[in-house]
């Protein structure tokens, strides 16, 4: 088992099935689903593997809990590392990303699909981009996967979708394009300053890097950021523009709307947790004094956007963009989680991250079911569909108690464990937050309720319910909401001790800035 390159598998399985793919004929669509499904499913095995084995694997003696690290020569010249290796944290997200991609390719229709083989091969390169950025130790490696991330993105999400895929998909790529420069520039500098010459995390982490003097502006003389914190700036503005946090998020509801539904299970289940894991495996690491003395302006913003987002969910009538909104105000939790830099916070986070790439999974997959037999998004033509999809009606209201974090669903275990986070932090976030919990029952109940009740409207009459295939791809979906809100255990199990590890770097951050 320990000789087996796992991680390394889990990146060359859907890669090297992209690759096989254009072997096969463009009219044989049924062995083009068929191979794309087996290739996530076997990645999805190979992780819940790794999770059983996970407790009888010590980690290494490193800084970091690491597990089934692989570690070789990549480019000597520069001391760049081929370094993989997952922790507590990074493990359950493997399993989400492992999780959302089989879905995704599970809800490919072939008949509706157009060049079905491109689309399922942009499909898995993603996947293995993503997997990549889960699973980077060295920095260099990271950014590789997390830029290469863009390309299958880009070409999938400007092809496919609404009218205004075009606009939408051109307004991420430059957003994120713009944050991963500024942390390309960040990276080059820990390079330069780390005595080891290495952009090995855990190379860096043993021989800390200096803050270094403050800028002086010449002229008017004054004093700015040290050279690590504007560092960490360009760290946090990547990681914050790909969650999103307000208000950095104008690209999110503009794609949302634009992405068809199966695009969505992934890039909403698993994309936009990549920023939150940044911030936990990077700038916790790398920069643990600045963090810290930041933890109260970072939390600010993650409380804006539970706000911002859930007013906005309330303002608007398309129900995408209703789930958009929502899913920034959930992401601005799970910000607030890990900006409390406690125990609590970065475990409810990790939790909320599962949570959240559940339920929007979810929400989005029974908001296309709802757009292919009406039509139509706009809330104001839709009612009534409770008469007419029973088996939807279930489904939506199981998400929907989940997504106002009802006791007894998932959600509620990461945003009362978050919750208490906040408060450890102050408890002014902790209210402000609260009122985001408020503000969520009330969206998620009136889009229950606009949906579902009151007579139908001529949109819906002649509606039927869910075939036996689209309701089978919620039935797991939904059966997680309801296990993880009873029995979270299995989570923190796994994550506590690495969560435990992230934060004890803090400390010694905090009583000696000088050195971090």
């Amino acid at each position: 088992m320990n000789h087996i390159p796992w991680l390394t598998l889990l990146i060359v399985i859907p890669a090297g099935a992209a690759i096989l793919l254009q072997l096969v004929p463009r009219r044989l669509t049924a062995v083009v689903k068929g191979l794309t499904i087996f290739a996530t499913l076997a990645g999805a095995v190979i992780v819940t593997l790794l999770l059983l084995w996970m407790p009888g694997n010590k980690a290494t003696n490193g800084p970091l809990p690491l597990h089934f690290q692989e570690t070789h020569a990549w480019l000597p010249a520069l001391n760049a590392t081929y370094h993989l290796g997952i922790d507590g944290i990074s493990a359950w997200l493997l399993a989400l990303n492992a999780g959302v991609f089989l879905l995704g390719a599970l809800a490919i229709s072939r008949k509706t699909t157009d060049r079905l083989r491109f689309y399922c091969t942009l499909v898995l390169l993603t996947e293995a981009a993503t997997t990549g950025v889960l699973l980077s130790i060295d920095l260099l490696l990271f950014y590789m996967f997390w830029e290469g991330m863009l390309v299958p993105l880009y070409v999938l999400l400007s092809n496919w979708g609404g009218d205004k895929r075009g606009p939408a998909t051109l307004k991420f790529i430059v957003y994120t394009v713009a944050g991963s420069l500024l942390m390309l520039v960040a990276i080059i500098y820990l390079y330069i300053q780390s005595p080891s010459g290495s952009f090995d995390l855990e190379s860096i982490l043993a021989q800390p890097i200096s803050s270094g003097s403050a800028f002086v502006i010449p002229l008017i003389h004054v004093t700015t950021f040290t050279p690590k914190e504007l560092a960490f700036i360009c760290f946090a503005l990547a990681f914050a523009i790909k969650i999103p946090i307000v208000p950095l998020h104008t690209w999110l509801p503009d794609l949302y709307e634009a992405c068809p539904p199966a695009v969505l299970v992934f890039f909403a289940g698993v994309v936009s947790k990549l920023g939150a894991y940044g911030f936990i495996r990077f700038a916790l690491t790398l920069f643990p004094g600045e963090m810290e003395k930041y933890r109260f302006v970072l939390a600010a913003f993650a409380v804006l956007s539970i706000i911002y987002g859930a007013l906005m969910a309330l303002s608007e009538r398309d129900l995408k963009r209703i789930v958009a909104y929502a899913s920034i105000s959930h992401l601005g939790f799970i910000a607030l989680g890990i900006f409390s830099l406690t125990d609590n916070g970065i475990n409810g986070a990790v939790i909320q991250i599962i949570n959240h790439g559940i339920i929007i999974s979810a929400l989005f997959l029974i908001v296309g079911y709802v757009e292919a037999r009406t039509g139509t998004r706009d809330l104001g033509e839709l009612s009534g569909l409770e008469r007419r999809m029973p088996w939807l009606y279930f489904f939506f209201l199981v998400a929907t108690l989940a997504g106002l974090g009802m006791p007894g669903m998932n959600s509620f275990v990461g945003e009362f464990t978050i919750m208490l986070g906040a408060f450890q932090l102050n408890w002014v976030y902790a209210v402000l937050a609260g009122g985001g919990v408020v503000l969520a029952a009330w969206y998620m109940l009136r889009l229950h309720q606009g949906l579902m009740h009151d007579p139908p409207k001529p949109r819906t009459e002649g509606v039927h319910d869910l075939h036996l295939g689209e309701g089978m791809l919620l039935v797991p979906l939904v059966a997680m909401m309801i296990f993880i809100g009873l029995y979270p255990k299995p989570i923190t199990d796994v994550s506590t001790g690495s969560v435990n590890t992230y934060v004890s770097l803090i400390q010694p951050a905090a009583s000696n800035p000088g050195t971090q």
